[in-house]
């Protein structure tokens, strides 16, 4: 993962610092979180009566560097930490009686570096973000018999793409608010989970599924540029509130 990492940096730097019009860029840091819920993207598991999805809350906490290369380009690095958390209810299962709930997450160290393209206080944003697990837990009142820490894999890998704007500052500190989407490009499960069909081994149809899904969620960050270190016209944006 480390290695898509540089790969990343060397294509999208190289693209700009190769251009003699990029001659001067400045820097960005930044502290803040985001909050959303994670949806299963498998689309079997909605139509089998017996599950039921139970959306829980997936959090994240992250400190950001941006390199600005021009007043709307800019090389992102996100780092932090990521929560995400699932829950199914299973119902109408045989020799058990009642709904039980399957709940299962994990918690990781992320690393997201990105594309940002900004236009009049508007962003986009695109990139990959590498995950790598370091505790979970797996809960099933039915059915205990996956271990904890065996139901990920160690490491994940999801595509990225954010919105939003520069809502609320001045040209050096800025209130950043905007809406992230994250996509799982592999299955969640460790070996041992697939090899044991969960969270699917109650559900024959779904029993050689991958597990992934995509999170929804709303950022806010605290922005401070740099720009000012290296001329006054640098890193000033267009805001929807000024002081």
């Amino acid at each position: 993962m480390f290695k898509g990492i540089i790969f990343f940096f060397i294509l999208t730097t190289s693209v700009f610092f190769t251009n003699p019009s990029y001659g001067q860029f400045w820097f960005d840091v930044a502290a803040g979180g985001s909050f959303g819920a994670g949806i299963i993207s498998n689309l079997d598991i909605y139509e089998d009566s017996k599950i039921d999805i139970s959306p829980k809350i997936a959090s994240n906490a992250f400190l950001k560097i941006g390199a600005n290369i021009n007043e709307t380009e800019s090389i992102v690095l996100d780092f932090g930490i990521s929560i995400r958390n699932f829950q199914l209810i299973q119902k109408n299962l045989p020799n058990i009686s009642g709904d039980h709930l399957l709940s299962f997450g994990y918690n990781s160290i992320r690393i997201l570096p990105m594309y940002r393209h900004t236009k009049e206080g508007s962003y986009i944003e695109i990139g990959p973000e590498f995950g790598f697990i370091q505790t979970q837990y797996f809960q099933d009142a039915s059915n205990i018999s996956l271990n904890d820490n065996v139901f990920f894999k160690a490491k994940t890998m999801r595509a990225a793409i954010g919105f939003g704007a520069y809502i609320l500052g001045n040209e050096r500190v800025t209130l950043v608010s905007g809406l992230r989407i994250l996509y799982d490009l592999g299955d969640l499960r460790s070996k041992q989970a697939i090899d044991n069909q969960f969270p699917y081994h109650n559900y024959e149809n779904l029993a050689n599924k991958p597990f992934q899904a995509f999170d929804i969620q709303l950022c806010l960050e605290l922005n401070v540029s740099l720009g000012f270190l290296v001329r006054n016209s640098c890193g000033k944006r267009t805001l929807m509130f000024h002081w």
